[in-house]
Parts: structure tokens; sequence; C-alpha cells
């Protein structure tokens, strides 16, 4: 235990100075660098910054959304589980997705450049059926992501806060109102334009604080193969090997939930989809997300350093009697002096911004067509496709995203109702449920690509993969007791989707090789009757280029995709 603790005052300060110090800094830089930009802010330019990020605001800003504070607890959580292997598939599981954008990026800025995220995509290719459906599940993700990042942060300053481990009452509150009203209340004015300004800062202070917290472990601890417990030793070979599972078999198959549970889930995030569009051109884009791979590997492997010495040092305390291990870099960080929690308190305040402020640009592009259809059609503005109507527009969408998604977030973050904590349901328990939702749609989403793919088809896959979902967590796996840790026990109907540690059981292993499959093969089969009556989508009908320097082409088939994207 740390000789000074963080008490609850001085926590506070670092919380409100932090996001204080993050709004002066975004202020600055944008009256410096960016004020024209920000004073023609048009309705194409609040939703879309068509055009004009470069690759270096990118690779940050990918970076920056991507690397939420879930990092903290579910990275060192797989380490102890399933060791490296484990590790490796949860990087690779972040960076799939950003290759896909660079891959499929290009063919969408030719076909729909003035689109806001990949929805407009999906409704000029399938329609509005298949719309609906894939913009509920994206909405549902991106709530219950924003769940986790705010529970993230209440969590990470309830274990710092006064030094203990312990949830002071109401401790939650604070942090995530606090947070969550900052980053609404800066892309309610400035949109994403101020989106992607915060993600400049933000991107490099995670960085540079990833790797004090990372140097901060090795003040607390000696190094394992120095250290004179031979406990402290053989914890560290095991963690380092296989993990607690102690089976090769078991961490490549977390490795491989990972993948395609973070995959599914990152493709239906509309606020990374925005930054596709906001690209300068094709060039930057690809080198924009090859950036933000670059600066994600290094991230991800310290926090797996960091579940490693967690666990030589904790030992089965972090699994036995209760399962502890996804707050592994707490109890790391509860034991160094109070300057290094300090640092971890400011890094997971960086990391929850960038985040939450990603998901509300992107819930609110994600609305702004369904707002502008609501307000013509109720008659409370003549007509809202008129610019001069934008900013009424604007305001009205950011308060629809405020009530639908903030602050629901907020209710189930802050744990007003006790369910989370009785219930155990932890950060990952959150994701498995946002993961699996997506899994449903993304593949024939992406098989739109194909010129032949019929969009009842499409829309019969999304179906398909819903039931798959609901039919494998529903009925489950047999034996499920006998294959897993203590902390999995089987419960019946749908248990394995909150149980803490559920995303690694047999049943979302199945789940997450099946309901994506599945929903593809029946995509498939489903065009085959449609194919054979010679169908081709006839291409993407023009778009409205009044506010776009762009020209949008005619959509050729699968042709059109880049070269070395074209199997993808």
């Amino acid at each position: 235990m740390a000789s000074t603790i963080l008490e609850l005052e001085a926590a506070n300060g670092v919380l409100y100075g932090t996001l204080l110090f993050m709004i002066i800094s975004t202020i600055i830089i944008g009256s410096v660098f960016h004020k024209d930009q920000l004073k023609t802010l048009t309705n194409n330019g609040y939703h879309g910054a068509h055009n004009t990020q470069g690759f270096i605001s990118l690779s940050l800003s990918f970076f920056a959304s991507s690397a939420g504070a879930w990092i903290l607890y579910t990275v060192p959580e797989a380490a102890i589980l399933g060791g490296p292997v484990a590790v490796a598939g949860y990087t690779i599981s972040c960076l799939v997705p950003l290759l896909i954008f660079a891959c499929v990026g290009p063919y969408m800025r030719r076909n729909v450049p003035t689109a806001y995220t990949f929805f407009d995509y999906v409704q000029g290719r399938f329609g509005t059926p298949v719309n609906i459906y894939a913009t509920l599940i994206s909405l549902f993700y991106m709530f219950l992501y924003l769940s986790a990042e705010f529970k993230s942060l209440g969590d990470s300053f309830c274990s710092l806060a006064e030094g203990s481990l312990e949830r002071p009452d109401n401790c939650l509150l604070g942090p995530v109102i606090g947070t969550s009203m900052a980053t609404l209340v800066y892309t309610a004015i400035g949109g994403l334009p101020v989106s992607l300004l915060t993600d400049k800062v933000q991107g490099v202070g995670v960085f540079i604080f990833t790797i004090l917290v990372a140097i901060a472990t090795f003040t607390v601890y000696d190094l394992p193969d120095e250290s004179d417990d031979p406990k402290v030793k053989d914890n560290w070979e095991l963690a380092t090997s296989t993990g607690i599972n102690d089976d090769y078999g078991e961490s490549f198959k977390m490795a491989f939930i990972l993948i395609s549970a973070v995959t599914c889930a990152n493709l239906m995030h509309a606020g990374f989809q925005q930054r596709i569009f906001a690209a300068e051109n094709d060039r930057n884009l690809i080198l924009g997300a090859m950036g933000g791979v670059l600066l994600t590997i290094p991230c991800m492997c310290f926090f797996g350093v960091i579940g490693f010495i967690a666990f030589a040092n904790k030992g089965d305390t972090l699994v036995v009697p209760d399962y502890l291990a996804f707050l592994a870099t707490f109890f790391v960080i509860h034991d160094t002096a109070v300057g290094w929690q300090v640092l971890g308190l400011i890094l997971a305040v960086l990391m929850v911004a960038s985040s939450a402020d990603t998901i509300q640009t992107g819930c609110a592009a994600l609305l702004q067509p369904i707002t502008r259809l609501a307000l013509g059609k109720s008659g409370l503005v003549r007509e809202p496709s008129d610019p001069k109507n934008d900013k009424l527009v604007g305001v009205i969408n950011f308060v629809l995203t405020a009530c639908l998604i903030n602050i629901p977030a907020i209710i189930l973050a802050s744990d007003v109702n006790k369910y989370t904590s009785k219930n155990s349901v932890s950060v990952l328990s959150l994701f498995v449920l946002a993961d699996l939702a997506c899994a449903t749609c993304c593949v024939p989403l992406l098989m739109g690509l194909s010129n032949r793919i019929h969009p009842l088809a499409a829309f019969v896959g999304c179906l398909t993969g819903f039931t798959l979902a609901m039919i494998i967590y529903g009925v489950g796996v047999d034996d499920e007791n006998d294959k897993v840790a203590p902390w999995y026990e089987y419960q019946g109907a749908f248990s394995m989707l909150l149980k803490p540690g559920g995303l690694y059981s047999d049943t979302a292993l199945t789940a997450f090789i099946v309901v994506p499959v599945g929903s593809g093969i029946m995509t498939l089969v489903s065009s085959i009757p449609f194919v054979l009556k010679g169908y081709r989508f006839p291409g993407f009908p023009k778009n409205d280029t009044s506010n776009s320097d762009v020209t949008a082409r005619g959509f050729d088939g699968i042709s059109s995709v880049p070269g070395n994207c074209a199997s993808a």
C-alpha cells in the first residue's frame, strides 16, 4: 500500500483540472490554427468535416478514439487469463478494424462522398429496412460503449480516491456526470471538428501517460526474475506463458474471440466511420489508419505487461474468492506513491474523454437524418434542410443525442439501482453484449461491396445473425461448467452475457464463430435467386454536392473497390 494516499478532494481536483486543461488547450489550438474553419462551420462541416484532416491528425484521432479507459481493465485481465497470446489477440482485434477502414474507405469516399457515416452507404446500398436495423444496432453498441467508458472512469476514480478499492457512496456520480457534460458541451458547440481537435491533445496525452504509468509499475515491485519470493517467480512464469488458464488452447481461443468480437463491434462505430470522410484524401486515410495502428500496439503491450506484473505479485487473490482480475491495473497503481496515482487518474480521464466525444459526435451524425425528417414531418421547422436552420437542427439533434444515449449511459454507469455492483457486471461484460449485437449484421453489410448482393438478402442475413445469437446464448454450450473457471459458473439462459469473464467462455467462442459466419452464409444463399434472375445493384444515386467539392461517381460493382481490397 502506498505510504501516502490520494484523498477524495485531491482526486476531484485532478479530475476537473484535467477536463479544464483539455478544454482550454482545445480552445487555444482551435483559435490559433483552425479559426477560419470553425467560423464558417456549416452542417456539412459540423457532422462531417469532409476532406480536412491530414494523416497525423487522423493517426492521433484513430488512436485516441479507440484507446478508451476500457484498456485499463480488459487488457490486463486478458493478460492474466490467457498470457501473451491473449494480449496479442486483443492487440490484433484493435488493428483489424482500422485496416478494414483503410481498405474500404476509398471506395465509400468515391461513391458516397457527402456521407457522414457508414450508414449513409447502407441506406444507398440496401435501403431503409436494413439501415434501420443497422442504425439501431449501432446506437445500442455506442450506448453500451459509452456506459462502459463512464463506468471505467467512475471505477478508476473510486479505486484511487481515499486510497481504497472499496467504493464510497455515490462516488461514481461526480466523475461520470462531470466528464459526460464536459465532452457533450464542447462537441455540441463545435461538432466533429472540435472532437478531432481534442483528439490531438488527448492522443498525445494518452500515449505519454501510458508510458509513465507503465514505468510506475516498475517503481513498486522488483523485477520478477530478481525477486526473492519463489511464488512471484512462479506466478510470473505462468502469466507470461499460458496465463492462469494454463492451456495454450484456451489462450488461442481467447485471442480468436477477441479478434472476432472487437472487429465486429468497431466496424459499427459511427464515430470511427466519420474519420473516413474527414480524411483530406485517400492517401491520408490509409496513412492515418496505419499511424493509428502503430500508436495502438505499444499502448496495448504496456497494459499487458501491467497485467503480468499484477498477477506475479498479487497471485490468486485477483481471481479467488472474488473475481478481480479486471482491477489488476489499480491494484498496482494503488501501491505506488501518490504522484503516480495522480498520473493514473489523469490517464483515465483523457482516455474516457477521447472515447466519449467520439461516441457523442458519432451518435449525433447518425441521428441527424432522423432529426431532420422528424422536424419536417412535425412542422416544428418548415424547411429543416435549409442551411439557415443548420444551427437549430444541430442543437435539437444534440439534445436528442443526450436524451437517447448520454443520460441512459450515465444512469447505467453510475450504478444508481446497484444492479451492476450486485451482479458483478464489469466493463468487459458490457462489451460482450455490445459486440454480440454488432456481430449479427457487420458481415452482410460488408458483403454489399459486391453488386450481386440483394437488399432483401442482406436483411435476411441480419435477422439470421440475430436469431443465431439468441439461440446460442439462450441454450448455452453443454458442460460449460466443467470447461471454465469457477467464476464462470453457468446459471441458465443468457447468463453468460453478463458473467465476469464471460467473453472467454465456450458459449462466446461458439457465438462469435457461428453468428458472423451464419449471417454471411444466409446472405449469400438468399441472394442466389436474385442473381439467377440477373440482379445487379444499379448504382448509388448521384449525391447532392452543394455542400461538397467532391463529385460522386456511379457504382461499378466490386471492380470499383481498390485492387488491394477487392477480396476484403
